[in-house]
């Protein structure tokens, strides 16, 4: 689906990478990673990929 490399959030250039990385530290929702990383708290746009790849790792 997606790569390590793919920038999902562009407004702060957060890669895949970076949100599977916070993840780990123990992310579990889009606003804890924005916290992490600043991913999803700009314009939006990138808010329904996040809670794709948050509904798909949070569940491995």
């Amino acid at each position: 689906m997606y790569q390590d490399d793919d920038v999902i959030c562009y407004c702060a250039e957060v890669t895949y990478k970076q949100i599977k990385q916070a993840i780990q530290k123990g992310a579990k929702t889009i606003d804890h990673i924005g916290d992490i990383n600043e991913a999803g708290i700009a314009c939006g746009t990138c808010i329904e990929d996040l809670e794709i790849i948050v509904k798909a790792l949070i569940k491995e």
